[in-house]
């Protein structure tokens, strides 16, 4: 998008027996009391206020980014940008996009005006979702229809062959925000004065820092930081990371590209979503900050306010976290026939190591940046490779394979696919747990925190504002519950 907008027309936690907070799995009575596949028309009483704005920048000459803010309700299309909306979410859904396209200056244009234009029309579909899983279904289908048009416009026309664009889709429906990502744009939720991000970028960084080989400190400085691991248009399939959050009255959400969060930290986002009332303001600030970081991309940002009597007021402490959404496949869908290396994609603009980041530190933050070798990186990119790979294949319902999907999967790799319960104490008085260097919100001495992961290696750490740590390496393993606890070592 070209600084113009498109113009087309229960808490995630709740407290369990014994002072637990528990992360339920949607479907479950923790979830709703309803069955999944009965009518959930969204409350009445459910209010947004919405705004978004692009800027291209201080180094770029075009703006390849696009975004949509669109009342699902609305045949005409998606409204108007850069003005602020306000309305009531209807019982056919309220959907965001970011899209930051790649592949030169026409190219990546094409792709992000084409991913807006076909996400609105997947998402509004014919007819109201009937429930949350239709919902959700039509998200990620909406997704995966956007890599495949602008994968075949790009093989039909040589021009603009490598084409591609990022997407963070966000689509509210029955107080219940949905997310699903692909790339490293990122989708953040700001509640109890806390800014939570509850995406995941799928970007080469992302799985070095979670693999435990790069610190966020030295990501800071990493030359490869504009590698990512998926785009819609680079293949004719991609896997779509579907998340979700049940809202809460005062919830402040913001969609954005790697132009803001790449160069502003968490901390200065943070501190400006909490003092800037007026979002057309806090838009303004926001790009304005990712500006005097250097401005070397393009910049997209959407914030929304969520309020209303059909939300419940959120409760002290709690905070929201990544959480993946396990939609149930269709009757004649398989899982994918086995795990396929990713394409690996390339900005075509490389970031530029940023001056110092208007940023706000916590007492929490990792110290200063580190130096970093490339060859620490490459002599485990293989396994790296393996792990993006088994990663990337569990957050989509049809990634690509190699293989033709007329082979069933094993077992043991479906049985991968599900989430683990995994209880977390500490020994602490006080605290706040991390999980592969991301928060998970607060501990307390007399109650766990219960998670749902999806198998595999994971490192718990549990941080005291005095620089206290306890960390443990734990291997969730399918279909096995794991209880893990964090106790300081005794003198």
């Amino acid at each position: 998008m070209s600084g113009d907008a498109h113009q087309n027309g229960d808490d995630q936690s709740s407290p369990g027996e014994g002072g637990e907070t528990i992360a339920p799995t949607p479907g479950t009575e923790s979830w709703s009391r309803t069955p999944r596949a009965a009518a959930t028309p969204t409350p009445q009483g459910l209010h947004f206020t919405v705004y978004g704005k692009t800027d291209v920048g201080l180094v770029r000459e075009h703006n390849e980014d696009n975004f949509m803010v669109a009342d699902l309700s609305a045949a005409s299309g998606p409204l108007a940008g850069e003005q602020v909306i306000s309305g009531s979410v209807s019982d056919r859904g309220l959907g965001l996009a970011v899209c930051d396209g790649m592949g030169g200056a026409a190219a990546g244009e094409v792709a992000s005006h084409m991913a807006v234009d076909t996400l609105f029309e997947m998402l509004r579909g014919d007819d109201a979702p009937k429930d949350r899983d239709s919902f959700a279904r039509r998200l990620v289908d909406s997704v995966e229809e956007a890599g495949a048009r602008i994968f075949l416009s790009a093989k039909k026309d040589r021009t603009r062959r490598g084409m591609g664009t990022t997407a963070t889709v966000a689509g509210v429906m029955d107080k219940v925000l949905f997310v699903g990502q692909v790339g490293d744009s990122r989708c953040y939720i700001m509640r109890n004065g806390r800014l939570s991000l509850i995406t995941k970028d799928q970007s080469l960084v992302n799985q070095l820092i979670e693999a435990g080989q790069l610190t966020e400190a030295e990501a800071d400085a990493f030359e490869h930081s504009n590698i990512i691991l998926q785009a819609l248009g680079t293949t004719q399939q991609v896997a779509v990371d579907l998340t979700f959050v049940e809202l809460r009255r005062g919830d402040r959400v913001l969609l954005c590209s790697d132009g803001l969060s790449g160069l502003v930290h968490d901390g200065a986002i943070q501190e400006e979503m909490a003092c800037v009332g007026p979002l057309p303001e806090l838009a303004d600030r926001l790009i304005d900050l990712a500006n005097a970081g250097g401005g070397h991309d393009n910049v997209t940002c959407i914030i929304a306010d969520f309020d209303g009597d059909a939300l419940e007021p959120p409760e002290d402490g709690t905070v929201p976290f990544y959480q993946q959404y396990p939609l149930p496949r269709g009757k004649d869908e398989r899982p994918a026939a086995g795990p396929t290396l990713p394409h690996v994609v390339k900005s075509m603009v490389p970031r530029a190591t940023p001056g110092p980041r208007p940023e706000v530190r916590q007492a929490s933050d990792p110290p200063g940046p580190a130096s970093f070798s490339w060859s620490t990186a490459a002599s485990v990119l293989a396994l790296l490779g393996l792990a993006a790979v088994i990663t990337i294949v569990s957050m989509g319902r049809r990634a690509a394979s190699i293989t033709a999907a007329t082979t069933p999967p094993p077992p043991a790799y479906a049985d991968a696919q599900i989430p683990v319960e995994v209880k977390v104490r500490a020994a602490l008085d006080s605290g706040e747990l991390y999980v592969n260097g991301r928060s998970y919100g607060p501990l307390r001495l007399d109650q766990a925190i219960v998670l749902r992961l999806s198998p595999g290696s994971y490192h718990f750490e549990a941080r005291e504002t005095d620089g206290t740590r306890v960390g443990k390496d734990v291997l969730v393993q399918p279909g096995l519950r794991t209880e893990v606890e964090l106790i300081p070592p005794t003198d």
